[in-house]
């Protein structure tokens, strides 16, 4: 690989990596202190309904996103036809109605938490379209406006439901969905505003490749949540609301990661990217590795923090959250790798071995007891295992 002639495209890559970081750092400093906060206000039991509500607004956002964000940056970074943008923000429309009557529905059956958490999920698909459409358009000012404005909008209003209600229901209104209002800031609003009325792209190809981006995705999710719910169908509060803090405070590397893989994405559609070869060759695997270490080393010294904070509310938050953290920040790392399945045309290979993943998890979760401790450690090494399947099957892929 030419060094010289890669220097400046690397550059841009990491000045635009920065810009999507410190403005997603914006808006993941005001989620995670207000729920920071809502673990030390609520009452344990408020704060392990919120836990509940927040998996299922995540679960319901990956089901309801049906690959949309990812397909459209594909299609649109091999063609330039913004349409692809247009037809992701009309689907994500149509979505709304129907995750709020289906939400609703599970309320008035009587489980008003998973319910209102439906409901939140294709809401917050809009905000996260919205954010994908800047990307891959490279309009990273736009970018740094939508979050600013979103920040302050999820602030306002995180903190008014929390300090003046103290209800779980209005907190995650207030953290999930009424923010959804900052999308005037963004200069992609144009989609949004002609998504019904744009022509359509040719769909040829693009259903099939949502499908496979969709199963994959859904997986991706439902590892970390999914756990949750045989969480508190076994064990205390006190135990759903350990987990719920894991999830919350996993959300740093959550940040760092999504950061750099939505601008590696784009600038490694189209011709053969210096990125793509840089990523897969020996420097590249020792970068990935000294970021897994990196990372090892903060959560260390954030499992210290949490155990000195709230320790008297949930004991093994500590040792919890040092199993999880491992195999999340292990899984995120060697992840970067799976961004080649878009530029080498084989998405089934993700999708295929999420599927997988997503029968191997339930039934492993389900084995674990009652014993947390377990149940983390399953979660955790199904994380590392299957990422680093992938990244085989996508370096064999390469090779042949």
């Amino acid at each position: 690989m030419n060094t010289s002639a890669s220097s400046p495209l690397l550059r841009r890559v990491f000045q635009d990596a920065a810009i999507t970081f410190l403005s997603t750092v914006l808006v993941q400093a005001v989620t995670f202190g207000i729920s920071a906060a809502s673990g030390l206000i609520l009452d344990v039991h408020a704060f392990a309904r919120l836990s509940i509500i927040v998996a299922t607004l995540m679960l319901s956002s990956g089901l309801m996103e049906f690959g949309l964000n990812a397909t459209a940056t594909k299609f649109h970074g091999d063609t330039r036809d913004e349409s692809y943008l247009g037809l992701a923000f009309a689907v994500r429309f149509a979505l709304v109605p129907v995750g709020v009557a289906v939400g609703g529905t599970v309320w008035a059956c009587g489980w008003a938490d998973i319910g209102l958490g439906i409901a939140i999920g294709p809401i917050l698909n809009i905000w996260n379209g919205m954010r994908a459409a800047d990307q891959a358009r490279q309009d990273y000012a736009s970018f740094a406006r939508l979050s600013i404005v979103f920040a302050l909008v999820r602030a306002a209003g995180g903190v008014a439901a929390l300090l003046l209600r103290a209800d779980v229901a209005w907190v995650a209104l207030a953290v999930y969905a009424f923010p959804v209002l900052a999308l005037s800031g963004s200069a992609s609003g144009k989609f949004v505003r002609r998504a019904f009325s744009a022509p359509r792209p040719q769909l040829q190809g693009v259903a099939r490749y949502a499908a496979h981006v969709h199963l994959n995705a859904i997986a991706f999710i439902a590892v970390p949540y999914v756990p949750q719910y045989v969480i508190a169908s076994r064990l205390d509060a006190t135990a759903v609301g350990t987990y719920g803090l894991i999830v919350t405070f996993t959300a740093p590397v959550s940040l760092l990661v999504y950061s750099v893989r939505s601008v590696l994405l784009p600038h490694m559609l189209g011709a053969a990217s210096q990125v793509e070869r840089l990523m897969w060759s020996r420097r590249g695997l020792m970068l990935i590795m000294a970021v897994w270490a990196g990372l090892l080393a903060g959560g260390g010294l954030v499992a210290a923090g949490l155990d000195m904070v709230y320790r008297h509310r949930f004991p093994q938050l500590e040792q919890v959250f040092l199993l999880y953290f491992f195999g999340y920040s292990g899984a995120a790392a060697i992840g970067f790798y799976s961004l080649s399945v878009h530029t080498r045309g084989v998405p089934h290979l993700a999708s295929a071995l999420g599927a997988i993943k997503l029968l191997v998890l339930v039934p492993a979760v389900l084995l674990c007891g009652a014993d947390l401790k377990l149940i983390v450690s399953v979660v955790a090494a199904i994380m590392i295992v299957f990422e680093t399947i992938l990244a085989l099957l996508i370096y064999r892929k390469q090779s042949t």
